[in-house]
C-alpha cells in the first residue's frame, strides 16, 4: 500500500522548511526588528511541530513518511538558525558543532537503521528536552537581549547536557535494534 505524502500532518512538517526563507531574509538583511521578525517565523515553525504530530494521530495519518519528514524539517531547521546564528557571531562554534554534528550523525543513524532492518525510530525523551533546551538557547541568541544573557548561559548548558545524554541514548538504541537477529520464518 502506497502511503500518501501530501497528508495534513506531513503539510505542516514541510511547511516548517519553507518558513525558514523568512528566517534567512530576516536575518540577512538589515532592518528594525528583523531578528524579532524570525523569531516570530521560528516560533510559528515550532508550533507547526507541535501541531504536525496532533493531527496525524488525530486523522489517522500516521505514516513511516512523516516519521522521516518529520525529524528532517527538524533538522534542516535547526541547522540553518544554528549557521545563521554562527555567522552572526552570536553563538560559539563548538555549540554549533555540537548540535549539528549531533544531528547529522542521528540521521545517518536512522537512515542506516531503516535499510538493515526496515524501521524508522521514533524520538527519545531525553531528545525532546535537548530540542525544547536548543530552541530556547538559539530564540534567546536570535532576539540579542543582554538582559536574558543569564537564562541562555543556563539553557545552553542545559541543551549541552541532553544533547551528550540523548545522543548515548540513540547508540544505545541503535546498538541494541542492529544486533538482535531478524527472525527467519519456519518452513
Amino acid at each position: 500500500m502506497k502511503e500518501k505524502l501530501w497528508t495534513v500532518s506531513n503539510t505542516l512538517s514541510l511547511s516548517r522548511i519553507v518558513l525558514m526563507l523568512p528566517v534567512i531574509y530576516f536575518f540577512i538583511t538589515p532592518g528594525l526588528h528583523h531578528r524579532e521578525y524570525a523569531v516570530l517565523c521560528t516560533l510559528l515553525a515550532v508550533t507547526t511541530d507541535a501541531l504536525d504530530g496532533y493531527f496525524a494521530r488525530l486523522l489517522h495519518q500516521e505514516s513511516e513518511i512523516g516519521k522521516i519528514v518529520d525529524p528532517l524539517a527538524d533538522k534542516i531547521g535547526v541547522g540553518i538558525v544554528v549557521v545563521l546564528l554562527l555567522i552572526f557571531g552570536d553563538i560559539q562554534l563548538w555549540f554549533a558543532l555540537l548540535i549539528l554534528i549531533r544531528d547529522f550523525l542521528i540521521f545517518l543513524g536512522g537512515l542506516y537503521v531503516r535499510k538493515r532492518k526496515g524501521i524508522v525510530l521514533p524520538s527519545n525523551m531525553p531528545g525532546k528536552f535537548a530540542v525544547s533546551f536548543v530552541a530556547l538557547t538559539l530564540t534567546l541568541a536570535m532576539l540579542q537581549y543582554r538582559m536574558f544573557d543569564f537564562v541562555e548561559s543556563i539553557s545552553q548548558a542545559m541543551s549541552c547536557i541532553f544533547l551528550v545524554v540523548s545522543f548515548a541514548f540513540y547508540i544505545r538504541r541503535f546498538q541494541r535494534i542492529l544486533t538482535v537477529k531478524d527472525e527467519q520464518p519456519n518452513p
